[in-house]
């Protein structure tokens, strides 16, 4: 199936490349943001407002993005004017989540959290938990991004590449 020109064939082939890219990027969100998820809830606590606003802004723009191909290939003038709109909301949606996203992760240093194996990681974050969930009493919600990234060098390094995927997505 050949690409359509629309009277600029370099343009409409970089558009596509730009979409395969964009949803690459998006996966690599979801996946990161969901194992994220998975451990905090593992601990029988809320995952912060963020990474949930992040997962969910993620996976409806990578849906968009699996339906705005056909529009493109079906050569209709008004499904391009339509999915300009559509990347132009998602596009404020994205500068949202990397403000959002970048507020506590950017006084993170990553290099400095404690250098330890993986077991030595995951029960620096399992005692981590712990302690919060049993000092504070309060739904994970309550407790920021930064709490959570700053845990362990594993979580600071995991939304670090979360947060710099949105970026990419601008």
């Amino acid at each position: 199936m050949q690409i359509p020109s629309y009277g600029a064939a370099p343009l409409s082939a970089t558009f596509l490349v730009v979409r395969v890219l964009s949803f690459l990027s998006m996966v690599i969100i979801v996946g990161i943001t969901a194992n994220f998820v998975s451990e905090i809830v593992s601990t029988n606590i809320e995952p912060p407002k963020e990474i949930v606003g992040t997962l969910s802004v993620t996976s409806i723009a990578a849906l968009y993005t699996l339906l705005s191909l056909p529009f493109f290939w079906a050569q209709a003038n008004i499904g391009l004017f339509v999915m300009s709109a559509i990347d132009s909301l998602l596009l404020l949606a994205f500068i949202v989540v990397a403000v959002v996203l970048g507020k506590p992760l950017s006084f993170l240093n990553c290099i400095i959290i404690g250098d330890a194996s993986a077991a030595a990681n995951a029960a620096s974050a399992a005692a981590f938990t712990q302690s919060i969930a049993t000092n504070l009493g309060k739904s994970g919600s309550a407790l920021g991004l930064g709490s959570w990234a700053g845990s362990t060098r594993v979580n600071c390094f995991e939304t670090k590449a979360i947060w710099g995927c949105s970026i990419a997505l601008w």
